[in-house]
């Protein structure tokens, strides 16, 4: 699981404030636990156990002090453990016992209760004596800093400051990889980022960015990359497009030109009086029909073709028989092609389902796959047609023995102005764009057209119409 950019910060900054502050409480407990296993620390320790016992026996002991030996006996032998000084004071501070009167204190007398005061050379603590809720008096305990093991207050510092050079150590260390590790996992993106945006700049769309993690940046760089793509995309299908056209421009350039210089040679012939006869006249007078009729047939495929490419190809759908429609249709070619060299047969019977169709742009295909395949047959040249159906949809199949389409051109027929081996297709006419209407006008019905062909076999162009299930119910 990839953690985002948010939740690594938050990670980052939570490490950076607790780890040093739990790696400081963890060496300051070992630091304490090695203090306490020294022996001077273990007799300075003892002081405070000492101090308690004074101030324990004082108070319960305090309505003795007026027997002073007894009460010096109870008290002095603890003060001489530590020898240190104990002087219990009444409630107005009057001195009412001190163990030691060699003892010269140097601190205030008025010292208030349970404090502590250090000097250089003394150490007071004050406490009052209570009975009950009343203060009745007050101890305090001095203790000559000069008796205490010299090496405590070093050992004591020492250990401290380890403990906190240990905690800012651990608060360096932290910083320094968390802010490398986030720093690289944002400048990584970045870098790549810019560097993809200065390939762009260039002109330059072959390449792909690196950083593929699943956090805020890794799924801006994959979204960067996809947009590279089909940046990439529309520009080839945009310089394929510009191919097109100008390869267009001269196809139909070339196609206009035929025709028109045949017809003008053969106006000019007219003209001059070549035609000497009616029968070379009406000769040419047909030369110059086919070549206008060619001209014609061409204009309206350039005028569906402009329809297409700007969406206005409208059709006008209705739910038909397709046997009906299919045997309509195949009736009119056939009385179109009673002198042609080319022989119609169908397959009985057509599959007869509704269908929801624009008959004239269904006739329309029909006509543009016969013609094209009229014009690679021989003499004897054949066209099968029949039409089959499953529960989803109508199968149209127009099959002719001509010589057949080579494998390497087979994807493309159905492309704009594509006519295969360009210098054989012209000896048969078209302009190329028959096919690429077909494609459109049946992909706008719903349904798809495809090829099947071997050279020296003949073809079948096949198109599919989908079936109207609500009307047969």
């Amino acid at each position: 699981m990839q953690l985002g950019i948010r939740t690594k910060l938050v990670v980052a900054f939570a490490l950076v404030v607790l780890g040093p502050i739990v790696n400081t409480f963890i060496m300051m407990n070992v630091m304490i636990s090695k203090l306490n296993r020294d022996p001077d620390i273990v007799k300075f320790n003892s002081l405070n156990k000492s101090f308690q016992r004074v101030i324990e026996e004082v108070e319960d002991n305090f309505d003795k002090i007026e027997d002073y030996e007894t009460f010096d006996s109870i008290i002095k032998p603890i003060a001489d453990e530590f020898d240190g000084r104990v002087r219990v004071m009444d409630s107005m501070a009057n001195i009412l016992y001190d163990s030691s009167d060699l003892w010269h204190n140097s601190m205030d007398e008025s010292l208030a209760p349970d404090t502590s005061i250090f000097s250089l050379t003394q150490y007071s603590y004050s406490t009052d004596i209570k009975k009950g809720q009343e203060v009745v008096g007050r101890v305090v305990i001095d203790y000559d800093i000069n008796l205490m093991p010299a090496d405590v207050a070093r050992k004591v510092v020492y250990h401290f400051s380890g403990s906190y050079i240990f905690g800012l150590a651990t608060l360096i260390l932290f910083i320094s990889i968390l802010s490398r590790t986030i720093s690289r996992s944002i400048l990584v993106p970045l870098k790549e980022l810019n560097k993809a945006t200065e390939s762009i700049a260039e002109g330059n769309l072959d390449f792909t960015i690196k950083y593929k993690k699943n956090d805020e940046l890794g799924r801006f760089c994959q979204a960067f990359d996809t947009m590279r793509d089909k940046l990439k995309i529309s520009l080839e299908k945009q310089m394929e497009a510009e191919r097109q056209r100008k390869e267009m421009i001269g196809i139909i350039s070339h196609d206009l030109r035929t025709p028109i210089s045949s017809i003008k040679g053969y106006v000019e012939a007219l003209q001059d009086g070549i035609a000497t006869d009616e029968a070379q006249f009406k000769r040419y007078l047909q030369v110059i029909q086919d070549k206008t009729n060619r001209l014609d047939a061409l204009i309206d495929d350039l005028f569906q073709f402009s329809q297409m490419d700007l969406g206005r190809l409208k059709m006008d759908f209705e739910i038909v028989d397709s046997k009906a429609m299919l045997e309509e249709m195949l009736h009119y070619i056939s009385l179109d092609w009673k002198d042609s060299h080319v022989g119609i047969t169908k397959d009985d019977p057509f599959a007869s389902v509704p269908v929801k169709a624009d008959v004239k742009r269904i006739a329309q295909v029909m006509d543009n796959i016969m013609q094209n395949a009229s014009r690679y047959v021989g003499s004897d040249g054949q066209i099968r047609v029949s039409a089959v159906s499953n529960k989803d949809e109508l199968i149209v199949s127009i099959k002719d023995n001509g010589m057949g389409i080579d494998e390497r051109d087979l994807p493309y027929i159905f492309d704009l102005f594509y006519r295969g081996e360009k210098s054989r297709s012209r000896n048969y006419g078209g302009s190329g764009l028959g096919l690429a209407i077909c494609k459109s006008i049946i992909e706008d019905h719903g349904g798809r057209i495809w090829a099947e062909s071997s050279p020296g076999y003949g073809t079948t162009i096949s198109f599919s119409l989908p079936v109207v299930k609500e009307a047969l119910e």
